[in-house]
């Protein structure tokens, strides 16, 4: 295997997170809140930079690393940034961050329209849109429980 084939496979699958024996999206995204949790950004602008930084690189990794359209489980960078997406300008506290989780995961694996859409997508595209199509649900879904709940 080149050097290239495991740099990307270490980007995408998360660190091989997505080697997981179970479950290697809920992990992926579990990893995604820690980091969320653990390293929290100074700004909403440096939180959205980054956001979109790493959506495009998911993208980017994704095409480079598998052409085909379906999503084999051991991708799951795609979690990742439905997760950074679901976290997107709220407060990353242990309350936001797990509501946060379990929002993203109900979104990602219900697959309500406009996600199902999404991933029809050729590629990497369809891969990593239907996670951040997930993350934008969850993301307003976080917003109405910080409005009603807390």
């Amino acid at each position: 295997m080149e050097i290239r084939h495991k740099a990307l496979l270490f980007l995408v699958s998360c660190g091989f997170i997505g080697y997981f024996p179970f479950a290697p999206g809920t992990a992926a995204s579990l990893f995604g809140g820690a980091l969320i949790y653990l390293f929290p950004f100074s700004s909403l602008v440096s939180n959205l930079a980054f956001v979109i930084a790493l959506i495009l690189v998911s993208v980017v990794c994704v095409n480079w690393f598998n052409s085909e359209s379906d999503d084999p489980g051991y991708i799951v960078i795609d979690e990742l940034a439905g997760m950074y997406v679901t976290m997107a300008g709220h407060r990353p506290t242990v309350l936001n961050v797990v509501a946060g989780f379990v929002l993203f995961r109900i979104f990602d694996v219900m697959k309500p329209f406009p996600v199902n859409r999404a991933e029809r997508l050729k590629a990497g595209y369809g891969v990593v849109a239907d996670d951040v199509a997930a993350g934008i649900f969850a993301n307003i879904g976080l917003i109405v429980l910080e409005k009603i709940a807390w």
